[in-house]
């Protein structure tokens, strides 16, 4: 019996959102570029396959992490835009027959390293970094204030890669989701997963104990 308290909390920890799930919960078809892009269907580093978004409150920080089809900066003129809900969200892409995609803010991350949040200024060296097919910017809370919402995990999200060779929504290559927001990841407080850890250490120790008997 001296188990159960830490095996209940290992067992109640599996439903927590952690970090190392939640890349696979939003995804996007391979190679489905807009009729209205004016770019390459060859730019395969502007076609999006996977996004997701994480929320540390205790360190108040969003990390926003994408991986694309192709290598990062194989479209010299590419870049990433990330359109944030903080509540007061409206559509922009109506003419695209979009109406679910809503932003009132837009942090933008780019092949090079560098990052903007619209209206607040450039992020900090070394908020972005890149790997290959994936992408991430790490982005203060402070720079994304509510309009509304109350809790920052209500803030919603959407991706577009853009081509800037090319003028307005003929640039934007593909949304992720395709009419739709996500919203955020708790990242779990570091008390949470000291308790996961002496959870699932009880769980393996009462299994043995078990299997001895």
């Amino acid at each position: 019996m001296r188990f159960l308290v830490p095996t209940s909390a290992a067992l109640a920890l599996l439903g927590l959102p952690l970090a190392s799930q939640a890349l696979d919960g939003i995804t996007d078809p391979r190679g489905d570029f807009l009729a209205t892009f004016a770019g390459s269907v060859a730019s395969a580093d502007l076609d999006v396959l996977s996004a997701s978004v994480f929320y540390n409150a205790s360190t108040d920080l969003f990390t926003l992490t994408a991986t694309m089809d192709g290598n990062i900066g194989s479209t010299s003129t590419g870049f990433y835009v990330w359109g944030v809900n903080r509540g007061a969200g409206t559509t922009g892409f109506i003419s695209l027959g979009l109406d679910g995609v809503r932003f009132d803010r837009v942090v933008i991350l780019r092949p090079d390293g560098t990052g903007t949040v619209a209206g607040a200024g450039a992020l900090p060296a070394g908020s972005v970094t890149i790997s290959g097919r994936t992408i991430t910017g790490v982005v203060s809370g402070s720079l994304l204030p509510s309009t509304g919402f109350t809790n920052k995990l209500d803030y919603t999200f959407n991706l577009w890669p853009r081509d800037g060779a090319f003028a307005g929504n003929a640039a934007i290559s593909d949304f992720a989701p395709n009419n739709a927001n996500f919203t955020a990841t708790a990242v779990p407080e570091p008390s949470t997963a000291v308790l996961g850890a002496l959870g699932l250490a009880g769980l393996l120790a009462w299994r043995r104990r078990q299997s001895n008997s």
